[in-house]
């Protein structure tokens, strides 16, 4: 590529994908192996727990997590999907994570998504794309070509994490789960992740319910109750709804945390069309492994913003299978998309904060919704560059554009998605190089490197054959 990767636009934002799993990088372990990152025949999963003789070094010290203590057992599993009021009062209402066992086993992805196919069907998609480093101190993300990404990834430290290109949804299902209800309007993101293996979450937990569906490879989870947070040092940067353990996975030092053996822990590892439900708030961890080609589907969702569940809309439902492209998503891509709307919140949790401005007011104004851009959406200066953002005529234009100097709570429920979206990016930074810019490497910069080519080629021949006309 002729410029790196750009630098993540927010100085914690780096933090936040890392620690919320978002970022997966090179793990270096106590193995057999040689260069320590161990491929899946090599691996001893879960790990498996040896007491300690020596009073002065317990178990699992400076070793990896998990050999601190013994396993409580595998994550609760099924072998057909729960309909969604079972998903509700069983697991999402009690948070309690999970396992579907071949929940998308008959799905068009399993069977064909080969690099091959990939590159020739869904190549002239853009992805976003981060570099696996050592360096944990910063990140960087970038935009490209799907094509371009499976010609280099075996031989790059690179991956894909990336909303899930809305063509390629047609070749993943709906999991009946979420097929209806109050999930069925909550559907908020959909995430693509491709990788060469030899990687590894860090210890996190996220904002949003997550069903995390693995299409290629093998994955290994390891799962904590948020009551253990304290014992983990469970910390979350401001403005993020996620947040992360400062305990090395790699080597845990217990004379650093001293309460890890006391955390207890689940596990379950995921074969190609099994799903894993994460609920909200969940710390885990993600280990893949050398030569370990993976590829999976996330499905980011929110059970309903009071905590309850509405299944009227499932009365006539008859979960039969259906792609994904027929579900409703709030945030996609597609091809020719300025941004890559990945990373953005849950439209109607922002209609939300919207309305928890009028604090018992009747209207609020501009001054009162630029403060709380401001406050709620810190921008950097290359945040500011790539945004432009003007809070005055983003009120103007999609919150009172009748022009009549304040606006009320009815005015803010009548707001569209599409207005709220388009409120939301023109206020929040984006994820990764917005189409054009001079970080981007996907299509659009590949059409207009391609097109100066073409016009320096013309030149050279007009230039040639006037040469030639001069000889004569």
């Amino acid at each position: 590529m002729a410029r790196p990767f750009r630098l993540l636009v927010h100085p914690l934002f780096f933090f936040w994908l890392l620690f919320c799993g978002h970022i997966h990088f090179a793990s270096f372990v106590t193995s057999a192996s040689k260069n320590g990152i161990m491929s899946p025949e090599e691996v001893i999963f879960p790990p498996h727990f040896v007491p300690s003789n020596d009073p002065d070094r317990p178990a699992g010290h400076l070793k990896i997590f998990g050999l601190q203590r013994p396993p409580n057992g595998p994550v609760i599993e099924y072998s057909s999907v729960l309909k969604p009021q079972e998903f509700w009062d069983k697991h999402v209402k009690q948070n309690q994570p999970l396992v579907f066992r071949q929940a998308i086993a008959d799905s068009p992805a399993i069977k064909k998504w080969t690099d091959s196919y990939l590159k020739e069907k869904y190549g002239d998609l853009d992805v976003l794309t981060e570099l696996k480093k050592e360096n944990r101190t910063h990140g960087v993300t970038g935009r490209m070509l799907l094509g371009d990404f499976i010609d280099t990834y075996t031989k790059k430290n690179l991956y894909v994490v990336t909303v899930l290109p809305d063509p390629m949804r047609q070749d993943l299902p709906i999991l009946a789960c979420i097929m209806c209800g109050s999930f069925k309007d909550f559907l908020h993101e959909l995430n693509l992740w491709i990788s060469s293996g030899g990687t590894r979450s860090v210890i996190h937990f996220d904002a949003d319910h997550n069903i995390h569906c693995l299409v290629a490879g093998r994955k290994d989870f390891m799962m904590i109750d948020p009551i253990f947070s304290n014992h983990m040092n469970v910390t979350r940067p401001p403005q993020f709804g996620s947040g992360f353990s400062m305990v090395n996975p790699d080597v845990v030092d217990l004379n650093q945390f001293p309460d890890i053996p006391k955390v207890e822990w689940r596990y379950s590892t995921l074969e190609p069309g099994d799903c894993i439900y994460i609920p909200s708030g969940y710390i885990h961890q993600v280990r893949s492994y050398k030569g370990n080609r993976t590829i999976s589907a996330t499905m980011l969702f929110t059970a309903s913003l009071d905590g309850s569940f509405d299944n009227s809309s499932c009365e006539n439902e008859t979960y039969e299978y259906r792609s994904l492209s027929e579900a409703k998503v709030h945030w996609t891509y597609n091809k020719g998309d300025k941004t890559i709307d990945m990373g953005y919140q849950n439209i109607e949790r922002f209609r939300e904060t919207l309305l928890e401005l009028f604090q018992g007011k009747d209207r609020i104004n501009e001054q009162i919704f630029t403060k709380m851009i401001e406050n709620e959406f810190e921008l950097d200066e290359e945040d500011v560059q790539a945004i432009q953002r003007d809070t005055t005529q983003v009120y103007r234009e999609f919150l009172d554009p009748k022009g009549k100097g304040y606006i009320t709570q009815d005015d803010i429920k009548a707001l569209s998605q599409d207005a709220l979206k388009k409120v939301l990016r023109q206020c929040e930074a984006p994820h990764g190089p917005v189409a054009g810019s001079e970080d981007d490497q996907g299509g659009t910069n590949k059409f207009r490197t391609a097109g100066r080519k073409s016009i320096e080629e013309d030149n050279d021949e007009r230039q040639t054959e006037e040469v030639k006309k001069d000889e004569l």
